[in-house]
Order: structure tokens, then C-alpha cells, then sequence
């Protein structure tokens, strides 16, 4: 249900925004409101709590937003306070960045390495993986000591298992077939 929610939401906030061409400064003030709820657990639970009336809900998000972000998202989180779906904001902004990064052709994902990568291999392995999975890749290195050498990638859900490992238990299964 939650993610059915993010994802009806999101979608119209995405929608409005390309009709609007205003895809980036949508999603800088719905970033800048996401890291503000995040510090601001009790102003979240105030916006979600069902003994505030809607009325009192939306003057504190004008109190707090108004004159700081457009009227377009101003009006959506007046839409989301009509609607109880506050609670639900964080889920709303990453499927609004997922539908941006589709809509460019861009996907994000993490490089898992034995140990730290430089950035020209960083680089290298974004145009890899961006060939194979025919998108712009940007990746994030994470240290996994775990591998013995090689690499991991994961992007939008999708692993490229170039490790040692990987490699050894082909090598094995390729072995046995004889």
C-alpha cells in the first residue's frame, strides 16, 4: 500500500513538473523539505497526527514553506495534508528522483571493490556498466572486504558479479560439465 501511495504521487508531482518544465527546481525544494522532515521528527508527527485539524496542518506547512518554495509544491503538500499522506513524503521524493533519473536515462548504483577505487577506474567502470545497461551509470564506491578481488555493481536492482569469486565458481560449474 505505501509503495502504491509513493508511487501515485510521486508520478503526479513528476507529471506536473515536465508539463511545467520545472523538473529540477521541483526536486530541489522537495529535496531541501526532505532533509528538513528528516531533522524534524515532531513537526513530521505534528503533520500526521489526526486530532490537528487539516485547516491547522496547512497553516503550519504556509507558516513554515510559504515564500521558500514554489506555489506548485506548496499546493502538493497542501494536497498530501488533505489527503493524510505526509507520513508518506520520503517515499514520494525517491520515486520523483527515480522517474527524473528514467526520464533522463540516468541510473545510480553502487561499485562494491576489496579496495577503494580511483576515479579514473571509477569512471572506466561507470562507461562499462552504462554499455551494458544501455543508461548514463553514476556509480558509488563501497569497500566490501569480503572480496577477494574483482568487483560488484548494482544499479536499479541489476548485479554485474565481475569478483574473484564469481569468477572461481564459473570456472567450478564450467569444471564439473566435463
Amino acid at each position: 500500500m505505501e509503495l502504491m501511495i509513493a508511487m501515485t504521487y510521486g508520478r503526479a508531482l513528476f507529471d506536473a513538473a515536465v508539463e511545467l518544465d520545472k523538473i529540477d527546481e521541483i526536486k530541489e525544494e522537495i529535496d531541501q523539505i526532505d532533509g528538513i522532515l528528516k531533522k524534524e521528527q515532531d513537526y513530521v508527527s505534528l503533520l500526521c497526527n489526526p486530532a490537528i485539524p487539516v485547516i491547522k496542518k496547512k497553516a503550519m506547512i504556509r507558516n513554515v514553506f510559504k515564500g521558500r518554495v514554489s506555489k506548485e509544491v506548496l499546493s502538493f503538500l497542501y494536497i498530501l495534508i488533505d489527503k493524510d499522506r505526509m507520513f508518506h513524503y520520503h517515499r514520494i521524493v525517491k520515486e520523483y528522483l527515480k522517474l527524473m533519473d528514467e526520464y533522463r536515462g540516468e541510473a545510480y548504483g553502487k561499485i562494491y571493490s576489496a579496495v577503494p577505487l580511483s576515479p579514473e577506474q571509477l569512471v572506466k567502470f561507470e562507461a562499462e556498466a552504462g554499455k551494458l545497461l544501455r543508461e548514463k551509470v553514476k556509480l558509488r564506491n563501497k569497500i566490501d572486504r569480503s572480496l577477494l578481488g574483482g568487483v560488484k555493481v548494482l544499479v536499479d536492482g541489476k548485479l554485474i558479479d565481475a569478483s574473484l569469486r564469481a569468477c572461481l565458481n564459473d570456472l567450478d560449474y564450467k569444471l564439473k560439465k566435463l
